[in-house]
């Protein structure tokens, strides 16, 4: 993933968003300060709101951009946001995969940064998430996999990632799901961008890494717990 012409799509996005403006640019990265107003409605609710906003945008390969909260409009007790005001919109992997052939600050504004304000505004006032709500760490990837591989089975969900990472893909071997039918004719088109393009194979063998430290991680720490009672 890579924002390609940065300064065109920075000042795309100031445009957009004429009460940004950058405060800081450097080889490395650029921040901009100042607020965003979203107009948005979904399930019979409108939010028509300034939010102040600091935007971190990485000019190196494969970084994410941050959205942080400097108004303090989310309460500090919100799950998903972190103490220093950074937002957490979605997992690493489903940003990535949207924007595998570049990332597009718009889009990612639009995308990502207003539905969370929405989403947040939502769940204040109903106790719910309009659009659904994402755990942290490995088992929001999980999630995410879930979603794009279209299958809820835990089990048979990490048969397919691991049979993506591990094998070349061939339509008419069977799917590792255990339905019966032949790989093309099941979970194939799901599983065809990870086995054949690389860009998508990096981050599921990156995804897999992380998911296997933060479960050894997991069992140091219960083991830990358990040798001090």
């Amino acid at each position: 993933m890579i924002l390609k012409d940065p300064q065109v799509q920075i000042a795309q996005l100031i445009e957009k968003y004429p009460n940004l403006h950058i405060e800081e640019s450097t080889d490395n990265s650029v921040r901009l300060l100042g607020n965003i107003h979203i107009y948005r409605c979904a399930n019979e609710f409108t939010l028509n709101k300034k939010y102040d906003v600091e935007l971190v945008i990485s000019l190196a390969p494969d970084t994410l951009p941050i959205a942080k909260d400097i108004g303090n409009a989310v309460d500090n007790s919100f799950v998903h946001r972190y103490s220093n005001g950074e937002l957490c919109l979605e997992t690493g992997t489903a940003i990535r995969i949207r924007f595998i052939d570049g990332l597009d600050l718009c889009a990612w504004m639009n995308e990502f940064v207003e539905p969370y304000f929405f989403s947040y505004e939502y769940y204040q006032r109903y106790g719910e998430f309009p659009f659904g709500e994402r755990p942290h760490g490995c088992l929001g990837t999980i999630d995410t996999y879930r979603e794009l591989l279209h299958c809820e089975d835990p089990a048979k969900l990490f048969d397919l990632i691991n049979f993506a990472e591990n094998n070349t893909y061939r339509g008419h071997v069977p799917c590792p799901c255990g339905s019966g039918k032949k790989l093309r004719a099941c979970h194939g088109s799901y599983l065809f961008p990870f086995m054949t393009d690389s860009r998508y194979q990096a981050i599921l063998v990156t995804d897999l890494s992380n998911i296997h430290s933060e479960i050894l991680e997991y069992e140091k720490s219960r083991r830990n717990h358990k040798g001090r009672k």
